[in-house]
């Protein structure tokens, strides 16, 4: 591959990686971080507070639904009965139980969520812009060295959206394309995945796939030729990081989870979204600073996700719970015993919970068989850091309709994992309007993490 062949490409998209154009901004530096990493797990959709992490056994029967709570190892700590392997490792996650924000709608409450910023409009069609406050990986990229030679942020599997409309808040907003986590389309478990040992995007025809694989080849072939090269030293910033991503020994290793045994695989689950979290244990190992996985990232389409307006028993019961309490159980078990939990910060969310009553208005009538979105109390979940798990932080009242005690916002929890992994959460940049504004406005609870 020449000089000309090697600038001509422009993106990763061939290898399944997305990166759009750059501009540059400056970025001020960094303090020292009390964590490596951090772990985003997004169950999309707004998974029910009630029916999983905050149970009501004394509630009419309308309010705590059909599932019955049961203890855990922790004494005093229960939750629903569909997660057994999680009850029983209760001891390396914390509960909170009183998350609070006013949004309602999916995309602005996951931009919320996953941008620490309230979004301008609570409606169902806001969509990306330039002047979107950046992901939260974007923000962490924004203080990375520039010699790191792997991604500061990569975001998987699947991109977020509310039906036809694109979630904002994924990518690098008014920072600029350079700074936007690499995202990774495409299933782990396929075997397509695991051959092409980096992410796979969609269906290709076999002369294709073999056209890939060759290209792979003869990048690898020529990655030492590359590194020694002075013209490399005169990519810009967007080449310099795909070679950086190419080049990257721990970074390529991270994709080839066919190094992993089966065993491991099978513990994690042979599914899109348990092989997802392997691949960010594999990703931190390598050394990404901050890995969002979105579970049902398009809401409205043939992929679980955890919009239960209809059906919320079965589905939670039957479709969700169960992988979930596979591979979240794995993913935790994992990082502890391979001694990386109290570095890695791991946070389980989603955009909203879901409503105290059942009951979803079809305009035929009310239907009984779902919760609505709800946002002014849900529940997520922490580990990681020095304070470990076995508690319950945040009370909410009998209903878990609203806080009682302690409130957490999407500011706050943003806050604290940026001061987490070693960037001050009131370092001021400049926004799409040309002003000047904290990173976050929230609060750095360091009850989460360090106790």
């Amino acid at each position: 591959m020449n000089r000309r062949e090697w600038l001509c490409l422009g993106s990763l998209g061939w290898l399944g990686l997305s990166l759009p154009p750059l501009r540059g901004v400056a970025g001020a530096g960094r303090q020292t971080p009390a964590a490596r990493s951090c772990v985003l797990l997004l169950l999309h959709g707004g998974p029910s507070q009630l029916d999983i992490w905050d149970m009501k056994p004394a509630a009419p029967a309308e309010v705590r639904g059909a599932f019955r709570p049961i203890a855990t190892n922790v004494p005093g700590v229960q939750i629903t009965e569909h997660l057994p392997r999680l009850a029983q490792m209760a001891q390396r996650f914390t509960i909170v139980r009183s998350m609070t924000h006013t949004a309602l709608f999916h995309n602005a409450a996951t931009y919320f969520v996953t941008t620490g910023q309230p979004p301008l409009r609570d409606v169902l069609a806001v969509t990306p812009s330039e002047n979107d406050f950046p992901h939260l990986g974007a923000q962490v990229s924004l203080k990375q060295f520039p010699a790191r030679k792997v991604p500061a942020a990569v975001s998987l599997p699947d991109p977020v959206s509310d039906g036809p409309y694109t979630t904002p808040g994924q990518n690098g907003g008014f920072l600029g394309a350079q700074y936007a986590p690499f995202q990774i389309i495409g299933d782990p478990n396929s075997e397509r995945f695991a051959v092409d040992g980096l992410a796979g995007g969609g269906e290709l025809p076999g002369q294709a796939l073999a056209e890939r694989r060759a290209l792979l080849g003869t990048i690898d072939g020529q990655r030492r030729w590359l590194e020694s090269q002075r013209v490399v030293e005169q990519l810009d910033r967007h080449q310099q990081r795909a070679l950086g991503l190419l080049t990257s020994e721990p970074t390529r290793r991270a994709f080839q989870l066919e190094r992993e045994s089966s065993r491991l695989r099978d513990r994690y689950g042979r599914h899109k979204y348990g092989q997802s979290l392997l691949l960010a244990r594999r990703l931190v190992e390598a050394g990404v600073q901050l890995v969002t996985v979105t579970w049902g990232g398009k809401v409205n389409n043939p992929l679980p996700h955890w919009d239960t307006h209809f059906n919320n028993n079965r589905r939670l019961k039957d479709e969700l719970l169960p992988p979930f309490d596979q591979c979240f159980s794995a993913f935790l078990e994992d990082l502890d015993q391979r001694g990386l939990l109290a570095s890695t910060l791991v946070v389980c969310m989603g955009e909203f919970g879901r409503t105290p009553r059942f009951g979803q208005d079809t305009g035929n009538g009310v239907d009984q068989t779902g919760r609505d979105h709800w946002s002014q109390c849900y529940s997520i979940v922490v580990a990681g850091g020095a304070a470990g798990g076995g508690r319950v932080l945040g009370r909410s009242d009998r209903f878990a309709a609203y806080p009682a005690d302690d409130p957490y916002t999407p500011q706050d929890l943003t806050a604290t994992l940026l001061h987490m992994l070693g960037v001050n959460p009131q370092d001021q940049v400049r926004d799409g309007f040309g002003r000047n504004v904290p990173l976050s406005t929230g609060r750095v609870r360091e009850t989460l993490f360090t106790g």
